[in-house]
């Protein structure tokens, strides 16, 4: 594949995060192949293709209604892209079953997405959903208990 395609994957990688900040989900339609596989689904019961996408995507829009979408790094070979980024903003609705904390979040993943024909084809993610759930205060951070943790260094 040229670099002028893998600069071409980039480009629709960057309408797509642009989708997620400014919440025009009917793009996904022309982002998206109908064949669109999501290989790490959060929500087992989403539709196939495009709509699923726009569920996930609406979810996120309305549980943080000023999504940001920061791009840490994108790097395209061949047919697929990856992405290391975070989506941030104010917990103003429901996410997940947790109700709005007004608390500002900061959730990060990496994601590696397949493209042919100009289109998206599928999908990989990796969250730090542990860290996506103590934000939203859906549990607890670990407590330190620093003796617990010197016993377990000094033991043989």
């Amino acid at each position: 594949m040229s670099i002028s395609a893998e600069k071409d994957n980039k480009a629709i990688m960057r309408q797509f995060w642009d989708v997620w900040e400014q919440g025009n989900i009917d793009l996904l339609d022309d982002l998206l192949a109908p064949e669109y596989i999501n290989h790490t689904l959060a929500t087992p019961d989403l539709p196939s293709g495009p709509e699923g996408v726009k569920e996930v995507v609406s979810m996120f829009r309305s549980g943080i209604p000023d999504l940001r979408v920061v791009i840490e790094d994108m790097i395209a070979e061949g047919d697929r892209v990856a992405t290391r980024y975070a989506l941030e903003g104010t917990h103003r609705g429901d996410l997940f079953g947790v109700a709005p904390t007004g608390r500002a979040l900061s959730i990060k993943s990496m994601t590696v997405e397949r493209l042919s024909g100009g289109k998206i084809i599928e999908h990989w993610r990796v969250t730090d959903e542990l860290d996506m759930m103590r934000q939203l205060g859906a549990i607890g951070a670990p407590e330190n208990n620093p003796s617990s943790t010197e016993e377990a260094h000094e033991r043989p």
